[in-house]
């Protein structure tokens, strides 16, 4: 006697049924690890835009703020300090490296970051074509964003003031691309990178207080952040106390900070994985039922294979393996739904030049203990009614038909 053959004879009497039991249940596996996916692939991006920074010290405001603006580019600064702050703290023994950033223009949404060379090193950033600026105004362009804005080494655009300002205030001043970087997956493949002093030369020409160039000259340089990295585990201890002893200083740790963000992010996560884990779970009480329901259905049919010589065993065979194909097709289309979803996430990501970048990670464990998931879920609800068919009286069942 064919099991397959019998299973599916089984399945043809019922197959909307069936089919329902498989949509429930692929539904709660798709949304659970969509958002599995999503939350590796941030927390993947967020390490990746951490680049090893060991600590941020910024204007004094919030220390996430400060980590928000200057790491993750995702927020607005808290202000600017002395650029001769941050050389002293640059030439600290307990710095190994430290590195200056500028905020406040853009280019449609791509950040404008003054910097130096060595911002692109955090990141292991390389050129795929051009060089890195020789003299203020040249610019080098990430990756995603030369491909959302077509730039390319001699292109010539006009920064716009601050995050979501006018061009016109600094038309007077274009930048010039002469460099575009190769994909990093870390935040630096959505910014525009440049001099310090372009970012100085463009405010300063612009500043209604400055109207004669040299007149600016004396005026104190300022910077938006200095990413530091730590000579040893003692700046840890001492560094962050140096700073907070500046009264317009700020430090920010960005793996305490990250922490706290992940904490924020995380409650409506859990909210959505326990709405999946609920959807998993009805999907096994519905196994449950429509299991015991087709057995209770099938009892006659049941007494017929006991009476024409079937063992117990045979039958409840018959229901675990049922089961079992629906767990299977269950789980198969639950990941790719999964996969689907998390896809439409990083889509999404890709088209806002603001926010993290998403990726889609490769298939992996994740997507194998969805699969074994479902596929426990549907065996589990099916002991019930499997027990149920291999006790069938052939006897009592045909008598009373």
């Amino acid at each position: 006697m064919n099991l397959l053959a019998l299973v599916w004879a089984f399945i043809r009497r019922r197959p909307l049924t069936w089919a329902f039991n498989v949509l429930t249940l692929s539904t709660g596996v798709a949304v659970v690890l969509a958002l599995v996916l999503v939350n590796q692939s941030v927390s993947d991006r967020f390490a990746r835009d951490l680049a090893g920074i060991d600590l941020v010290i910024g204007a004094k405001g919030s220390p996430l703020q400060i980590v928000l603006s200057s790491v993750f580019q995702m927020d607005v600064p808290t202000g600017n300090f002395k650029l001769s702050q941050a050389r002293a703290f640059a030439v600290n023994p307990l710095v190994a490296a430290a590195v200056p950033v500028s905020l406040g223009d853009n280019v449609h949404e791509a950040r404008i970051v003054g910097t130096t060379p060595d911002y692109a090193k955090l990141y292991g950033a390389t050129l795929a074509e051009g060089r890195f600026w020789s003299r203020p105004m040249e610019a080098v362009v990430g990756a995603s964003a030369a491909r959302r804005l077509g730039f390319h080494p001699g292109t010539v655009f006009i920064g716009a003031h601050g995050l979501s300002g006018s061009s016109d205030m600094h038309r007077n001043s274009p930048y010039r691309v002469v460099g575009v970087l190769k994909p990093t997956g870390a935040v630096i493949d959505r910014l525009v990178i440049t001099d310090l002093a372009s970012v100085w030369q463009v405010h300063e020409h612009h500043d209604p207080n400055n109207h004669d160039e040299d007149e600016a000259q004396p005026h104190e340089r300022e910077v938006t952040a200095l990413l530091v990295k730590y000579r040893s585990t003692m700046g840890a201890l001492m560094l962050p106390r140096q700073v907070k002893a500046v009264a317009d200083l700020q430090a920010a740790v960005p793996a305490v900070e990250s922490a706290r963000l992940f904490n924020l992010i995380g409650v409506g996560a859990d909210v959505l994985r326990g709405v999946g884990a609920a959807i998993l779970g009805l999907a096994a009480i519905g196994f449950f039922i429509a299991l015991f329901g087709a057995v209770s259905q099938r009892r006659r049919d049941l007494a017929l294979l006991r009476a024409l010589g079937a063992k117990p065993s045979l039958l409840l065979a018959v229901v675990a393996i049922e089961a079992a194909l629906m767990g299977l097709a269950g789980g198969v289309v639950g990941v790719v739904a999964g996969r689907g979803l998390a896809m439409v996430a990083a889509h999404i990501s890709m088209a806002q030049a603001s926010g993290p970048t998403l990726s889609s990670p490769p298939l992996g464990m994740s997507d194998a203990t969805a699969l074994l998931a479902a596929l426990l879920l549907a065996l589990l609800a099916s002991l019930g009614p499997a027990v149920i068919a291999g006790r069938t009286d052939p006897a009592r069942e045909l008598a009373g038909a």
